[in-house]
Formats: C-alpha cells, sequence, structure tokens
C-alpha cells in the first residue's frame, strides 16, 4: 500500500513514517491509525485505491451513512474470493449444507446497503462448489419472505434465514400467525449487523420450536469496508453465556460492564488489533486498509486465554459443547458497539447497545419488534429530554401500561451500565428518566419498511 496506494503513500510522508522501516509486529504499531476523518475524509476515492485506479474494481458498494454521508467501497476480485472462503467455512460447518439440500433465504436490502450484495455473491459462488444450496434473494421484504417459505421448502430438507436479526424475530413471528411450521424443516438463522444477549436467542429458537442447540442461530461481525470479518462458534455462544452468569470469567476476560458479542476470527484473512479498547483492522481490500479504526469497541483475546480462564472458572466446559463439536483453534474478538456511535444526554454518552440490552427483556419480546429510534431535545423550559421511539409488534396497541414498564427498565438498565448516566441520573433523577414512544408496526416516521433502522435521530 505504502507503494502502490498514493494516498496512503502520501498519508505516511505526512507522518513521517518511512515504511521501509516497518519490519516487525512491533514497528507495525508504531505506525498511526487511519479511520475516516483522517483518511477516507482526506483524500479522494481513486487516490486510496490500487494505484490510484478505481476503475480497476470489479464492485463498488455503498455504506449505508449510519454514521455521516454515505462512502463508496471499491472492492476487488481477491475480496470476493476471501468473503466466498469465510461463507463456506461458516455454511460447510454450522449449518452442513454439504449434507442437506439447503434453500438459503437472504433477507438483507438489495439496494444501497452492502449487507445484500455482500452475501449474495460470495452465497452463489459456494453454492457453484456444493450443489446441495439453492439461494433465494428476497431482500428485507417479509410478504416475500414468507411466500417464498410456504411455497418451496417441502422441497428442501433444510432452511437457513439469513438477515437482521429484528427482520428476522418479525418474519418468524408472522409466520407462525400464517400457519407456517418451522419445526417441520431443520431450520437455521443467520444475523449479521446487530448484537443480541442469550435471553434474545433463546426466545427466537423457541418461537421457531427450534432445539436450543448452539448453531441454530448464528450471529457474523461484518463492516462495508471489510466485508465478513468474524463469526460466532459454539465456543463463543458457550463462553457468552457463561459470562453472563459469571463475574469471574467476565473479569479475566476483559472486566466488561456488560456481556459483549462475541466472534472468533481468521488471521490469515483479516489482520486484527485492540488499541484503547477499540479494533484496528489491516486487510488488502479493493480500498487496502492499513490500521484502519472502524471505531468499534472490543478487543482481541486469544484462544488460549479464552481456553485457559474458562477451564477454571468451568472445568467441566466441554460437556457442554453439542456432540462432535470441532474446535476452531482461532483468535476471539469481543464486540461492545460503536465507540464514536452514541447520543449525548446531560453529559453521559448514551449508546444503542445498552437501549438495546433494556428491550431484550423476555416480557417485552412478544410485545416490541426491537426497532428503536433515539433522540434528545429541549423542552419549553429548556430542559433536556431523551426520547426513545419503540416499535410494536403488528397487532399490539400502544398502551401507558407498556410504557411506563419499558421506561422503568431501560431507565434501570441504564443506571446498571452506563456509570456516566449513573452519574447523571442521581443528580436529576426526574429529568433523566427517558421518555418512550410506543409506534404501531412500520410506523412512517421512524419504521418504514424496507429500510435500515437509524438508531440516533440527528
Amino acid at each position: 500500500a505504502a507503494k502502490r496506494v498514493p494516498a496512503y503513500k502520501d498519508f505516511l510522508k505526512k507522518q513521517q513514517v518511512n515504511p521501509w522501516d516497518i519490519k516487525t509486529t512491533k514497528d507495525f504499531e508504531l505506525i498511526p491509525h487511519t479511520d475516516k476523518e483522517n483518511y477516507i475524509n482526506e483524500y479522494p476515492l481513486a487516490k486510496r485505491c490500487w494505484d490510484g485506479r478505481i476503475t480497476d474494481s470489479r464492485l463498488i458498494a455503498i455504506s449505508s451513512g449510519t454514521s455521516g454521508e454515505p462512502k463508496f467501497w471499491p472492492r476487488s476480485e481477491y475480496q470476493e474470493f476471501e468473503a466466498a472462503v469465510i461463507h463456506e467455512l461458516l455454511y460447510r460447518y454450522s449449518f452442513e449444507v454439504d449434507k442437506y439440500k439447503t434453500l438459503l433465504v437472504i433477507c438483507f436490502p438489495m439496494g444501497v446497503y452492502v449487507s445484500g450484495i455482500a452475501t449474495v455473491l460470495p452465497s452463489y459462488l459456494v453454492s457453484t462448489k456444493i450443489s446441495n444450496l439453492t439461494i433465494a434473494s428476497t431482500g428485507n421484504n417479509k410478504t416475500e419472505v414468507l411466500r417464498l417459505v410456504k411455497n418451496l421448502q417441502e422441497e428442501f430438507e433444510q432452511l437457513i434465514l439469513v438477515g437482521h436479526p429484528f427482520f428476522i424475530k418479525d418474519v418468524i413471528e408472522t409466520g407462525r400467525q400464517e400457519s407456517i411450521n418451522w419445526a417441520s424443516r431443520r431450520l437455521r438463522l443467520m444475523f449479521c449487523s446487530e448484537g443480541f444477549n442469550e435471553i434474545w436467542r433463546n426466545y427466537l429458537l423457541k418461537e421457531a420450536g427450534m432445539p436450543s442447540n448452539d448453531l441454530n442461530a448464528v450471529n457474523t461481525y461484518g463492516s462495508t469496508e471489510l466485508l465478513l470479518m468474524a463469526q460466532e462458534t459454539s465456543l463463543t455462544i458457550l463462553v457468552r453465556s457463561i459470562l453472563e452468569k459469571n463475574a469471574d470469567l467476565k473479569k479475566h476476560l476483559g472486566d466488561f460492564k456488560l456481556v459483549p458479542n462475541l466472534f472468533q476470527y481468521n488471521p490469515f484473512f483479516r489482520y486484527v488489533e485492540s488499541v484503547d479498547k477499540e479494533l484496528l483492522f489491516t486487510s488488502a481490500s479493493g480500498l487496502p486498509l492499513i490500521r484502519f479504526n472502524l471505531h468499534d469497541a472490543g478487543e482481541v483475546i486469544s484462544f488460549k486465554d479464552v481456553v485457559n480462564h474458562l477451564a477454571k472458572v468451568y472445568p467441566k466446559w466441554k460437556s457442554r459443547l453439542p456432540k462432535n463439536t470441532v474446535l476452531w483453534q482461532l483468535p476471539f474478538v469481543s464486540l461492545r458497539g460503536r465507540s464514536d456511535y452514541t447520543t449525548i444526554f446531560y453529559h453521559a454518552n448514551i449508546y444503542p447497545e445498552h437501549i438495546h440490552i433494556a428491550l431484550n427483556h423476555r416480557p417485552f419480546l412478544r410485545k416490541i419488534t426491537g426497532k428503536f429510534a433515539m433522540r434528545t431535545d429541549y423542552l419549553k423550559n429548556m430542559d433536556e429530554f431523551l426520547e426513545i421511539n419503540i416499535e410494536l409488534r403488528p397487532g399490539v396497541k400502544p398502551n401507558k401500561k407498556l410504557g411506563h414498564l419499558i421506561q422503568n427498565q431501560i431507565f434501570r438498565r441504564l443506571r446498571q451500565i452506563n456509570m456516566e448516566f449513573l452519574d447523571t441520573s442521581n443528580k436529576f433523577p426526574e429529568k433523566t428518566v427517558p421518555h418512550i414512544v410506543l409506534c404501531q408496526y412500520q410506523d412512517e416516521k421512524y419504521f418504514r419498511p424496507g429500510l435500515k433502522p437509524k438508531y440516533i435521530l440527528k
């Protein structure tokens, strides 16, 4: 990149870094990190491509603009090859698509958002190698997903639904109402873009009539810039379930205030570092990125450290794994959400992940979809308030009792896991109680169908 990428060559020159002095990983740690502010926004798109030529790219992805203006991300053939290998490993070892005639339904949006095309392309490449795999891309149109399932599921031994967690939850719940027997076929679920806790996972498995096998519902970690980077495995799910109940393990693995999402990643494809509890990524993608900071809060944990600490607090941990589990001896990455993606309320940083935790409360799961949109504003007397708009499930009507229960749960959980909010709420106990607005399903203002939700409203 220092030789062939004009922007990065200039970046290193301005940072007074001689690339030929970088010979070890310790040297590599001295290179200043890049991010959207100091690199992406500072240089023209073509200058950030290999040899300064965007025309050598085979595909251009567009970010959704969650934290600002959408960006363009050229992709190379090699990046698509990487994605295919990662997807094949996941499909083969988590879902056993080589053993079952499988219908893979991709429920990600197919517009400007990268998740749709970034799943369709590698999945198609895998299907040319594994003849059992058939793909259907419905987009995030619930009616089309359910129509497809009703008409085609009898032809296949296995059905895999791939999409955002809140959308797949809606599909499963609505399918049940429309008399779809999800348990009549081997069903598997794959998610990306959002986290959830084990209560949420177990709820969805029960709704679908699925056994609580670890790999029936698998989350993944990806981004527009780097595509699919890591995935859950039987071991990550086990560790996470123990973390939710064991403070000692939580302390050993990072002293987490709340249980993070846990994944394993392949270091042959991504070089991942943790600096000041933020994740840095290096990848030879179509737009090469070196020590790129996504501003995702998290840490890298070695496989050895995880297994050793797990053995100390739970000596018989292997007995908790499904039979014939193959342990992937790959490093772990913990993810606690976007470190730069918050709303500020009375000087406290409110993270969407904290609201997710509060809403993933068992009594609420049958009443809400999981989508929400929050904003801060001022009353007439200029007192600040935090408003959280929450989408209800179809047929559920707004009512004061439910709103009050959600309000109490969010306030209580924020005080438990957000020290800034705890301090603020101690000083202003009445003014920091969030305003809850319950919105009908697919409300036009914030929850129009087909759109990826924005949790922070500017």
